[in-house]
């Protein structure tokens, strides 16, 4: 069992759209509750009490584009593949990854989640290794 603590957090910016804010939140609440239900990590409030920072860096899913805005009803959009784009630090390391969802596959939550699991599962000597967390793909 890990016993570290996870701390989640999206920032907005000045052009951020509410809409877009809004997705970027569930899917935060998304992520914690993949965390907590996979377990071995605690997720904190407060980024000084966590081991993880955990950040959404982007959101993307098709019923954001022209397209998908411009159908009348949902019946007539394109399939929904959304990408998830997260930053994981730890002490002085930090890397980036993208999970995206496809048909039948895990939500990009999910994939996040497991992603982290592993990240921390690993020993600190291979962790250091650039090509170590890049190498498998969500």
């Amino acid at each position: 069992m890990n016993n570290l603590s996870v701390y989640l957090f999206t920032q907005s910016t000045d052009d951020s759209a509410p809409p877009m804010m809004q997705r970027r939140l569930s899917s935060l609440l998304a992520l914690r509750d993949e965390l907590l239900q996979i377990g071995d990590l605690r997720v904190s409030a407060s980024p000084r009490d966590a081991d993880l920072h955990v950040e959404i860096l982007s959101l993307l899913g098709a019923d954001e584009g022209a397209v998908a805005r411009a159908a009348p009803c949902p019946a007539q959009r394109p399939e929904r593949r959304r990408i998830l784009i997260v930053r994981v630090s730890r002490d002085q390391q930090r890397f980036d990854f993208v999970c995206s969802e496809g048909a039948g596959s895990a939500s990009a939550e999910r994939q996040a989640a497991r992603r982290i699991h592993a990240s921390v599962d690993q020993a600190p000597a291979a962790s250091s290794r650039s090509d170590t967390l890049f190498t498998h793909p969500c």
